[in-house]
């Protein structure tokens, strides 16, 4: 898997209080990316797992207003993690990192932190 794999050092979760977390979002990454031949294609696995396992619709948080995630998508360009969200008639795409969670989570949420877990470890 390329996600481990940095020049002179191994990329690592966080070995602290969260360390049992940090093992589940690996396992939940390596799940997601076993067959990857690079960094691109991590992300694509990943996304694609993402959107399999994450049940739309979900109510969230964005910029102070509760909005309902009707559906997650891939950025034209690059990496990134974008969701639809309807309000009050108006539909909007943000990218997952503009969102504050609310009660309850959606349905695969453990797959959104996953996804978190990677992208920060790939920076």
């Amino acid at each position: 898997m390329f996600w481990n794999r940095k020049n002179g050092a191994t990329a690592t979760l966080p070995s602290s209080p969260a360390c049992a977390d940090g093992r589940r979002l690996r396992a939940l990454i390596d799940q997601a990316t076993w067959d990857s031949m690079d960094e691109s294609d991590e992300h694509a696995s990943l996304l694609s797992t993402v959107r399999a396992e994450v049940v739309c619709p979900f109510r969230a948080r964005l910029n102070g207003e509760i909005v309902d995630c009707i559906r997650l998508e891939s950025p034209r360009k690059g990496y990134g993690l974008n969701v639809v969200c309807k309000s009050k008639g108006k539909t909007e795409i943000v990218d997952i990192c503009q969102l504050d969670w609310v009660e309850p989570r959606p349905k695969g949420y453990e797959w959104i932190e996953a996804y978190f877990a990677w992208r920060d470890l790939v920076g």
